[in-house]
């Protein structure tokens, strides 16, 4: 008998950025800004979000329909994927273990963090450098210059945060950092959005 030969086609893998302040309109022309992103992939958005326990800050929401304060800017593909759904979701269970909604860091381990890093394990890429820059920049500011920080992102800048890593043992925590610098308790899975965390950012900057 012939093998089978599988006609299935790679599935594509989105990044989908939203507006959290209407500065963004100004900034975005300067290639930065403050934005929430969610990971699409197989008709789902995975993303991350804060909150104060030692529990999954991982949630699903339908494409292009994170919770409020978040505004719809725009989606772009940044590569494809052969696993299932089944096979993601597994993926988005190992990441859990490094994305509690305690360990939630407004610069350093926001969601776009996490976005990155399941955009990564799953295509082997980054997304665009512009949809966390404002948080990079904010976090070198404040350790080689911050008397230009407001004393506000100064505070937040100083709060420590452990870098993110993925849980397969394969170094591929290095890889992102590589990828993204050549772009310029084991809790299940939240069902339900957090809004605390972008909530607080809206907040912080007067919405």
């Amino acid at each position: 008998a012939r093998p089978r030969v599988s006609l299935a086609m790679p599935t594509p893998v989105a990044v989908n950025v939203y507006d959290l302040h209407e500065y963004n309109d100004y900034a975005f022309l300067l290639g930065v800004g403050i934005f929430h992103s969610g990971l699409e992939v197989h008709g789902r958005e995975y993303a991350f979000g804060g909150h104060d326990h030692a529990s999954s800050g991982i949630f699903e929401t339908s494409p292009r329909e994170a919770p409020a304060p978040a505004r719809f800017r725009s989606s772009v593909i940044v590569g494809y994927t052969d696993l299932t759904p089944d096979e993601v979701g597994n993926l988005v269970a190992e990441l859990d273990q490094s994305f509690h909604g305690n360990q939630y860091h407004l610069l350093e381990r926001n969601c776009n963090v996490f976005v990155e890093a399941l955009c990564f394990e799953l295509t082997g890429a980054a997304p665009p450098a512009w949809v966390n820059r404002l948080a990079r920049v904010a976090v070198a500011a404040n350790q080689c210059a911050p008397c230009i920080l407001p004393a506000s992102v100064r505070a937040v800048a100083s709060i420590p945060s452990a870098p993110p890593t993925t849980q397969n043992g394969n170094g591929n925590a290095l890889e992102l950092r590589d990828a993204l610098e050549s772009e310029d308790d084991d809790a299940p899975l939240l069902r339900q959005p957090r809004r605390a965390a972008m909530s607080k950012l809206s907040n912080r900057n007067g919405r």
